[in-house]
């Protein structure tokens, strides 16, 4: 796939556009459906994190909705994201095993906070600087 760089530098037309339009045309409500990545890529740019905090947050699950809210001041802050709630479904008669996908949406769970991945995965940098 697409490294996050190759995102970046793609979809950054499209973002320019995007904030140029949230300035123009002032709404309430916006949805933007994007794949994981972009999504990252998306928050990284608006919240300047860093590449090593770039690389801690996972992609969002499908169907996961992160929310940015108004901070009334004209800039957008993280309210939180939102996983979908499943909830197996028992059929009669009929056997299934556990790669069935007899499930049903039944909610949401909210969290306040992104996910990240699990410390296992991360590694640690040390960069050293010479001013000699």
């Amino acid at each position: 796939g697409e490294s996050a760089s190759d995102v970046y530098d793609r979809i950054s037309t499209f973002f320019d556009s995007l904030w140029r339009s949230f300035s123009s045309n002032k709404s309430t409500n916006y949805v933007l459906v994007t794949h994981g990545i972009s999504i990252r890529v998306l928050l990284a740019r608006y919240f300047r994190y860093s590449v090593d905090q770039f690389q801690t947050m996972s992609n969002p699950s499908n169907c996961e909705m992160i929310i940015l809210g108004h901070d009334g001041y004209g800039r957008l802050e993280l309210e939180g994201r939102c996983e979908l709630k499943l909830t197996k479904v028992e059929t009669e008669g009929e056997e299934t095993s556990e790669s069935d996908n007899n499930v049903k949406v039944s909610g949401y769970h909210f969290f306040k906070k992104l996910k990240v991945i699990p410390k296992r995965y991360m590694r640690t940098r040390t960069i050293r600087m010479d001013y000699s």
